[in-house]
């Protein structure tokens, strides 16, 4: 009987581990129109992806090749339109999040290639204490900032 609790304590351990990091896949009428936008926008990008990893959202660009800096601005420059308030609350409702979503990733893919040519994120919260939800610690995704390394 002890072997029992023992392998059904370790069962619920192993299932609430992978609970965390259940990748969700996005679809609200907000990533639609960016990734219609981003398109026509940009001819050689051929794929907009939108994930949700709890407490993360990911957009991830690929291109058919590769993008000189000031391509790269112009798509930031248009994710940071898309990345409100507002729709960050209709990303965190499509998949049953009921805190605000933490950090938004940008990840840009040249030729498909499995390394980015460029990382971006910006954050609710200005600092990492998520339960200090004083106006002084809301940024509200409006700080980015660009990684020499991937996320």
């Amino acid at each position: 009987m002890r072997k029992i609790k023992v392998g059904f304590a370790a069962l619920i351990i192993l299932c609430a581990i992978l609970g965390c990091s259940v990748r969700h896949s996005v679809l609200t009428s907000a990533t639609s129109s960016l990734s219609k936008s981003l398109k026509n926008e940009v001819p050689t990008v051929h794929s907009v992806q939108f994930h949700f990893t709890r407490p993360e959202f990911t957009i991830s660009v690929k291109t058919s090749e590769a993008l000189s800096e000031g391509v790269r601005d112009s798509i930031l420059e248009r994710v940071k339109q898309f990345t409100t308030i507002n729709h960050m609350n209709e990303v965190a409702r499509s998949v049953k999040w009921k805190s605000p979503i933490s950090n938004v990733n940008l990840v840009i893919y040249n030729d498909s290639k499995s390394e980015p040519a460029a990382v971006y994120s910006t954050s609710y919260f200005k600092t990492f204490d998520a339960s200090d939800t004083s106006e002084e610690n809301i940024d509200g995704y409006v700080t980015w900032r660009k990684h020499e390394e991937p996320v």
